[in-house]
Formats: structure tokens, C-alpha cells, sequence
């Protein structure tokens, strides 16, 4: 009797770790919107701003070990893990110790789960634990991934328009705060950094905070290059223009990776039409063997 009370407490535990895991990630996609709603109401002063209960469910989950077991973990360069928090969008909610107290907790859920469901299916377990265990870390590094790939993807157009500005005779900070409405999200928030840090620090320490949050090879190579040419007294134009043919090399492997990846999706989808073709055209057959069978 013992054991099947703690069966079912772990199996409760381990859902409600779940259930708050899964309406934490999948109310993050909502988040922009709801924050503009509240910008919004704000402006408009029709009430008060709803508190944000991803984040307060995160603090309240994370508190009891923030406190307790981080201090006597060994240190992580929190550095690291700011940044990629902050490229995947995460920081809204997670700070490092924030972010660690949260793995931490649901690899407990992980080990909670894999004991409460062994008894009953051993499969089911280790899948559940397995989840638990890296699903968390997994989402993250995917995000920090498809964040950098699209910031790679859209430079190159975002580099053709502030070249139009330029050429124009309009100086970079002013050339890359009219760029802003033109570019992707991922840019965007990078862009008003930009613009910020060149007002308050100058133009070449801006590209260098730019590119320390970037953290894409090549995205850090163009301007560390138009950064050098800058320190040497060359025209801001000519900076860009002297890496025009970069520009065009970056054009032809982001169109590369378009393709690839339409291949992939090509192949990804196939499957499972085939899977079914085969399926409807050996249902008859089933069909007509289960009935012999019964006869």
C-alpha cells in the first residue's frame, strides 16, 4: 500500500512539473503581444497592468533552491549563459541563476517520475526522465541556434540598406536607426542597442558590443573589419563598400541554407505520406485477412 501511495504522489509531482514546464515555454511565444497589450494600456490608462505569472511562477519555483543548493554548486560563467539567454528571447524570463535553479529542479522531476513510473511501464519512464533531464537545456541551445541563423540570414539585406543610406551621405548611427523598421525582430532589439551605444560611447564601441552580442562568425567579422578600417581614418562608406564582395559570398550561403533546408522539409514530409499511401493501399488486405480469419 505504501508503495502504490508514492507511485501516485511522484506521478502527480511529475505532472504538475510538467504541466507548469510546457504553459511556462508555450506562453513565451505569447509574450510580445501581451506586452504590447500592456504598453498599450498603459498609454491609455485603462487600468492596471496584469502581473506577468510565467515569470512569478518561475520565482516562486526557483527561490527554495536559488537559496539553498546554487551556493554550494561550483561557479559557471554566468556571461555565457546571460547572452545566449538574452538571444533566445529568454531573459524576459531567466536570469543565470534563475535558469540554472529551474534544469536543476525539473531533473529532480526527472529522477521523481522515472521511479514513479517504473513500476507501472519502465519505457514510459525513461522516456519521461530523459524529457525532464534535457528537453529544458535542448530548447535553449535551439533557440540561441534559429536566432543566429536568421540574424545570418538577414544581414546581408540589412547591410544593402544601410549601404543605400551611406551613399547617400547619411551618417551610420542616423543610416542604422532608419534601417530599424525595415528589419527583422532578431535585428531589431540589436539595432536599438546600436544606436544607443554609439550616442553614448562612439561609433567603433558600439561595434564592438554589437558584435559581443551577436556572437556569429561572420556577422563579427564584417565589422570588426569595418571597425579596423574606422580606427585607420577610412571614410565610413568606404568601409562598407571595401566589403562588398563579402556581402555577396554571405547572400550566397544564406540562399544555400534556404535551400537546404526546403530539401530537408522535402524529405521530412515524404515520410509520413508514404507511411500513409502504404497504409490506405494495405487496409484492404488487413481487412480481407481478419475476415478469413474469422471465417
Amino acid at each position: 500500500m505504501t508503495i502504490v501511495f508514492l507511485m501516485l504522489g511522484g506521478a502527480v509531482i511529475a505532472f504538475i512539473f510538467a504541466r507548469s514546464l510546457f504553459t511556462l515555454l508555450f506562453s513565451m511565444q505569447n509574450y510580445g503581444i501581451h506586452k504590447e497589450r500592456l504598453r498599450q494600456l498603459q498609454r491609455a490608462g485603462e487600468g492596471k497592468p496584469e502581473p506577468d505569472t510565467a515569470s512569478q511562477l518561475v520565482e516562486t519555483l526557483t527561490k527554495p533552491i536559488i537559496r539553498y543548493i546554487l551556493p554550494k554548486l561550483k561557479p559557471i560563467d554566468t556571461n555565457k549563459l546571460e547572452k545566449e539567454l538574452r538571444l533566445a528571447g529568454w531573459d524576459r524570463y531567466f536570469d543565470p541563476s534563475t535558469y540554472r535553479a529551474m534544469n536543476i529542479l525539473l531533473k529532480v522531476a526527472g529522477v521523481v517520475a522515472l521511479l514513479a513510473i517504473w513500476p507501472i511501464e519502465p519505457v514510459f519512464a525513461v522516456v519521461f526522465a530523459l524529457l525532464f533531464f534535457f528537453l529544458f537545456g535542448f530548447l535553449l541551445k535551439n533557440g540561441v541556434k534559429n536566432v543566429k541563423e536568421v540574424l545570418f540570414n538577414e544581414f546581408p539585406d540589412f547591410i544593402s540598406i544601410i549601404q543605400g543610406y551611406l551613399m547617400a551621405g547619411v551618417p551610420l548611427t542616423k543610416a542604422v536607426e532608419e534601417t530599424i523598421p525595415y528589419v527583422g525582430d532578431a535585428w531589431k532589439g540589436l539595432l536599438k542597442d546600436f544606436v544607443m551605444n554609439c550616442n553614448l560611447y562612439s561609433v567603433p564601441e558600439a561595434i564592438e558590443k554589437l558584435c559581443d552580442e551577436v556572437d556569429v562568425f561572420e556577422i563579427r567579422e564584417f565589422f570588426s573589419l569595418v571597425k579596423l578600417n574606422l580606427e585607420q581614418g577610412i571614410n565610413i562608406k568606404e568601409c562598407f563598400e571595401a566589403q562588398a564582395e563579402k556581402i555577396t559570398e554571405m547572400q550566397t550561403e544564406a540562399m544555400m541554407n534556404k535551400i537546404g533546408r526546403r530539401q530537408t522539409m522535402t524529405i521530412v514530409i515524404q515520410a509520413p505520406l508514404f507511411l500513409c499511401i502504404f497504409v490506405v493501399a494495405g487496409m484492404p488486405t488487413f481487412y480481407s485477412m481478419m475476415t478469413f480469419q474469422t471465417l
